[in-house]
């Protein structure tokens, strides 16, 4: 029995692999594009690229691991089925329970094993990845500036501002436009050209040959006058955007389980507090609280994934038999986006306070091992596949 348990957890492994790395490579290849854009073209070494990239790198693989583990399993056990390697160990006296429970108990330790690796190295990763972010951006603001875009980024409030166009070489930029409100006055500046020039928590913009168009603070709607300027420098408020982006990073999601049960244990308590003033009491309701509940059935659900998929990924493989690797692959794709659309839909309604947030978490998990167990049961009896309609129609047994 050793040697048909190594036997058939080794044909899992290859394609649990191949899969990893190329799920693994979609995800890391976007992001891949997204910082090449940020940083080579705007000049910032790339060792730090690869430095976010390795940071990322956790979160990426606790969606991929799940993903990799049911297409291995069903490519696997597609293939032991349409070499007639199945039907040889059934002849042999070797019951179908005895093929399906190592797989299912190393889905099992992996998952426990995703858990504890979800809860260390995301919040570290993620923390990290934001941490030399902040400090990328205080160090090349140009980082944050985007050309044909409007920009809420490196501003203070009631204003916004716009270039159309960047010279990667001097980093001036061309053809700009702000605009600003202080009170009920407008004002409008333009200029040719401009360049941003940081100091710590804040930076200035330097606009050159332009003009300013200002209303009447007396009669703001009916007047307004003009100027002309060599040169003007504005102040822009970095601080505040990096506050901004240090306050996300502190969210729920890049938080360990046991700090997000201390945050749900502080929420219960203001809730609790006379002192609590009521429009506090609704917004912990409201935005906080399920939130921080969803996340931390997450942290459990998503890496148990892998289990899941190793419930329902055998007998997949099992009728997936005539097609072969691709038909595999397609059905594992096609499960994978079902559970991330279920996982995603329970989610939102569960943090909007429609749906409970564990069924939230758990409800592909749950939808989907069920129809596992069922499809385990009918395999280990042997059941025939057209007792079971849907999954005649997509895999037609060979005697038609």
């Amino acid at each position: 029995m050793k040697i048909i348990t190594k036997y058939t957890l080794s044909q899992v492994i290859e394609p649990f692999f191949l899969a990893l790395v190329a799920f693994s490579s979609v995800l890391l290849v976007d992001k891949v594009f997204l910082l090449t854009k940020y940083f080579v073209e705007k000049g910032v070494n790339p060792w730090y690229m690869v430095q976010m990239l390795f940071y990322y790198s956790p979160a990426a693989l606790v969606l991929t691991v799940p993903m990799a583990t049911l297409v291995g399993i069903v490519t696997a056990y597609g293939r032991l089925s349409a070499d007639n390697e199945i039907i040889a160990m059934k002849t042999s006296g070797i019951g179908m329970q005895r093929l399906i429970l190592p797989t299912v108990l190393t889905t099992f330790i992996l998952s426990v094993f995703m858990v504890l690796f979800m809860d260390f190295s995301i919040p570290k990763g993620n923390q990290a990845y934001t941490k030399l972010y902040a400090e990328l951006r205080r160090k090349h603001p140009a980082l944050v500036l985007e050309p044909d875009t409007i920009m809420d980024e490196m501003s203070i409030e009631g204003r916004k501002w716009y270039f159309k166009s960047m010279d990667s070489d001097s980093g001036k930029m061309h053809s700009i436009m702000l605009w600003e409100r202080n009170g009920d006055t407008p004002k409008f500046v333009i200029a040719q050209e401009g360049e941003l020039k940081l100091f710590g928590q804040w930076s200035t913009l330097n606009l050159y040959n332009g003009k300013i168009y200002q209303a009447d603070p007396k009669n703001p709607l009916q007047g307004y006058s003009t100027g002309s300027f060599a040169k003007n420098e504005i102040i822009l408020d970095i601080g505040k955007s990096l506050e901004a982006n240090d306050r996300l990073s502190q969210g729920p999601r890049n938080m360990s389980m046991k700090e997000v049960k201390e945050n749900l244990k502080k929420f219960d308590e203001q809730l609790a507090s006379p002192v609590t003033v009521d429009y506090v009491k609704d917004y912990i309701r409201k935005y906080q609280i399920n939130d921080y509940r969803v996340e931390l059935y997450k942290k459990i659900a998503i890496p148990f994934a892998s289990f899941i998929f190793g419930l329902i990924g055998v007998p997949l493989g099992l009728f997936v038999r005539r097609g072969g690797r691709m038909v595999g692959l397609g059905v594992g794709v096609g499960l994978i986006i079902v559970y991330y659309v279920l996982l995603t839909i329970g989610e939102k309604i569960s943090k909007a306070g429609v749906y409970p947030p564990f069924l939230g978490a758990w409800t592909p998990n749950i939808v989907i091992g069920i129809v596992g167990i069922i499809l385990i049961i009918r395999t280990i009896r042997e059941m025939p596949l057209h007792t079971i309609k849907f999954l005649e129609k997509l895999f037609p047994s060979e005697q038609k």
